[in-house]
């Protein structure tokens, strides 16, 4: 009792305690970031009885309040106990004084938002007998960030945590973390992983024959042949991939446009779909038959 009758003559008592104060940037103006480091709380002394001050600590609901919205560029604003806020439960203490930091330096910058693409940064590495089909795929592929134009408008991808991906036999999907950017850049990201998907498949190999060879950009006037007209060759790649492929999926052709002159035999170039390699190209030289005026001749 003597201790209960203590406490109640102590809080009845007028008493001062220094509290840390967090520090809210208010009103900021359109289109403007804080490019400054703003330190998050501030030391305020508060004076009061002490059953008040106890209250004050208990809900820990004051703040200091910076308004904006009279700042240009720069400033450097000096902290005062009328910026201080207590809420709305009319707590009666009174703040005295602000102790540290006195002042806040306050720095604005242009923000502005950019579509980049989101890279992964990953390696894949599969055992003999299997292959990666693609790429690693990225989903969603890019994101909108924000921050100070003279960061963001250098910025051209954002990239994932590197990572290895060891022994893979079989396609996988998983979520990976985004490269986070420095603090000091300011640079706002909507989220923070993105989902990684990579199609690993059993490697095989086919052999195609009479694919058809092409020439492009003959001349309107011209009727131009290779010769032979077809080409044998081999395909290698994911199993599911192989199995899909038809011959129309492969482009051979002889681009006119682009042949050197004097030359006894003319190469050719090779389109496989994605995935797809190609390779021990049968014949290598091919010889070109032209028409013109209803006449035939050879160019080698």
């Amino acid at each position: 009792m003597a201790a209960l009758f203590w406490f109640a003559v102590a809080t009845e008592n007028d008493y001062s305690y220094d509290v840390d104060a967090p520090i809210f940037l208010t009103n900021l103006p359109a289109h403007k970031i804080i490019v400054s480091e703003v330190p998050a709380t501030a030391k305020v002394r508060f004076a009061g009885k002490g059953k008040a001050l106890l209250a004050l600590l208990f809900y820990r609901n004051l703040f200091i309040e910076l308004d904006l919205s009279h700042l240009r560029h720069a400033a450097e604003i000096e902290l005062s106990p009328t910026m201080v806020q207590l809420g709305r439960r009319g707590i009666p203490v009174t703040a005295t004084q602000v102790l540290s930091p006195h002042t806040v330096f306050v720095k604005l910058g242009s923000l502005k938002e950019k579509v980049v693409p989101i890279k992964p940064a990953v390696e894949i590495q599969t055992p003999p007998g299997y292959t990666l089909v693609g790429e690693a795929r990225i989903e969603p592929d890019s994101m909108v960030i924000s921050g100070p134009e003279e960061f963001v408008k250098s910025l051209r991808a954002v990239r994932t945590v590197p990572r290895e991906f060891h022994n893979v036999r079989q396609g996988f999907a998983e979520e990976i973390a985004l490269q986070a950017f420095p603090d000091s850049m300011k640079i706002e990201m909507p989220f923070k992983s993105a989902r990684l998907s990579v199609d690993v498949q059993k490697l095989i190999e086919l052999n195609l024959q009479e694919i058809p060879v092409r020439v492009r950009n003959v001349p309107a006037h011209l009727k131009v042949t290779a010769v032979p007209s077809t080409v044998a060759l081999t395909v290698e790649g994911g199993e599911r991939v192989l199995m899909r492929l038809q011959r129309e999926d492969i482009s051979a052709y002889i681009d006119y446009a682009h042949l050197p002159a004097g030359i006894a035999g003319h190469a050719l170039a090779i389109e496989t779909p994605p995935g797809v390699r190609h390779r021990n190209v049968r014949p290598g030289l091919f010889k070109l038959m032209m028409e013109r005026n209803h006449r035939a001749s050879a160019r080698h």
